[in-house]
Order: structure tokens, then C-alpha cells, then sequence
């Protein structure tokens, strides 16, 4: 079992509270070095900072590794339009608001209802108030969908290995889906520079229903890949990509969540 998989585990086994979030802090702080400056739980909140001096708070503890791995080839700057595909509690979402300023805007989907209470805690906290909430999941047509809720383990509306492994975890409920192509036209964006993409398994029909936006817009791309029934979606990710332009297609080695990057 990955390190990353052993921290999901005991994160669903402990109840929420200050314990959890501390022990938390201390595994990613191991896990993460210097790719964070700090991962503490302090004053009430779980905080993380990296070593460009950008500081994001959350009510409870939460896995960084968007912040110290995903990012590290840069991150979008003052000014820039960010899209954070599977926002779960908002704290990437709230770092990715905190690095474009006042200036920059921020999308993120996330269609979990209690993930979605977290996060607008959580925005509120960091005090942003140029993230746009889009409360349904990233799809390739616009419906209603089955979705396995998982709580604080992991949630998909595709039956990934994590589902087939725990179903007794999860629980199925109907939820919303769109495309990122219909919210960008929705939203009027007139540019967008990145798009970071977490979807347990679902990545594949996003980016399908993304095609147009990746055409137009060429934004960086940073994906965490899955499995879904036995297959891994890194073949599939890497695919769509080349086929919407994308030349620079990086693929950062993980036991189980590879992470593909594209410029």
C-alpha cells in the first residue's frame, strides 16, 4: 500500500477532530518535505503554506499534495482564470484564489453536498470572494447521474477500484453533471489558464466534455489519473490531450494515481 493509500485509510478510520488533523499534519509533513514551508494544525484550522509564501486554512485536515507535487512546475499568477475540477472541502480552490489575487477567478465544480458545507466554510475562512461554485460534477453531457458518496474516503461517479474494494463505504445518490464547455460559456470566461482535475475515474468524460475549452484556450492541464473496473484512465487522459493540441504531455509516477501534466 502506497503512503498515499495508508493516509486515506487511517483518514477514514479516525473520527474528525484535533487529533486526526494533527496526525494528518505530521504524515504530510513527512510525506511532502520541503515542497511545503508549513503543515500544522494551529489556532482552530488546518494550515498549509508553500515555499512561495502562499498560505491557505481549512477547518479540517486535507491531503496537500496539489500544492506540493502537481504545482511544482508553476503555478497561475495574479490576473489569471483557474479551474479546479473536484473541488471536495475548497482548499485548493482557496490557494488557487489566494495565488490569482483579486484580479484572477477562480471555477471550481464539486457536486458532493457535504463536501460542498466544507468548502464554502472553507472560503469563507480564507476570506476569497473571486471563486465561482459550480454545484454539480464535471461530465460529457449535461444530466443526472449516479454517484458513489464516500464521506471522507473517496466519492466517483464511475465505480473506481476504491469503490469495488469498500463498497460498504459508499452510498448511492443521483446528482447533477454538466460540462466544462457549457459552464465556460455560462460564465463567459474570456480566458483560462489552468485546469486542475482530481475526479476519481471521471477524468476521461470531463475532458471529453471539455474539448472545445482545451482547443481555444490551451490552458495547462494537471490531472490525477485512476482506475475504473480494472483500467487505468492514463491512457485514456494522455489520448484526449493529444488530441486537443497538447504536445507537452508529462506523466508524474504514482503506484496508483499517476498524475498527468500538459502544456
Amino acid at each position: 500500500m502506497s503512503l498515499k493509500n495508508l493516509a486515506r485509510s487511517v483518514r477514514a478510520a479516525l473520527p474528525e477532530g484535533a487529533l486526526r488533523n494533527r496526525l494528518a499534519a505530521l504524515a504530510y509533513r513527512v510525506m511532502y518535505g520541503r515542497a511545503l514551508a508549513d503543515c500544522a494544525w494551529r489556532d482552530g484550522a488546518f494550515v498549509v503554506r508553500t515555499p512561495d509564501g502562499t498560505e491557505v486554512r481549512s477547518v479540517r485536515e486535507f491531503d496537500p499534495a496539489p500544492l506540493a507535487d502537481d504545482f511544482a512546475a508553476g503555478a497561475p499568477g495574479a490576473g489569471a482564470v483557474a479551474m479546479d475540477v473536484g473541488g471536495n472541502i475548497g482548499a485548493v480552490a482557496s490557494w488557487l484564489a489566494r495565488r490569482v489575487g483579486p484580479a484572477g477567478r477562480v471555477v471550481v465544480f464539486e457536486p458532493d453536498a457535504g463536501n460542498l458545507v466544507t468548502l464554502r466554510r472553507n472560503l469563507a475562512l480564507n476570506g476569497v470572494a473571486n471563486v465561482e461554485v459550480v454545484e454539480k460534477g464535471a461530465w460529457e453531457s449535461e444530466g443526472v447521474l449516479e454517484f458513489h458518496a464516500g464521506g471522507n474516503y473517496t466519492s466517483s461517479f464511475r465505480e473506481t477500484d476504491y469503490v469495488q474494494k469498500r463498497p460498504d463505504l459508499y452510498e448511492a445518490v443521483r446528482l447533477p453533471v454538466t460540462t466544462i464547455d457549457a459552464e465556460v460559456a455560462r460564465l463567459g470566461l474570456a480566458r483560462l489558464d489552468l485546469i486542475k482535475m482530481d475526479i476519481e475515474g471521471s477524468e476521461g468524460p470531463a475532458l471529453r466534455g471539455a474539448r472545445e475549452t482545451l482547443r481555444r484556450f490551451r490552458p495547462a492541464v494537471v490531472v490525477e489519473t485512476h482506475t475504473v473496473q480494472g483500467r487505468p484512465t492514463l491512457d485514456e487522459v494522455q489520448s484526449i490531450l493529444r488530441e486537443a493540441g497538447y504536445a507537452e504531455i508529462r506523466v508524474q509516477p504514482d503506484e496508483e494515481t499517476p498524475v498527468v501534466t500538459a502544456r
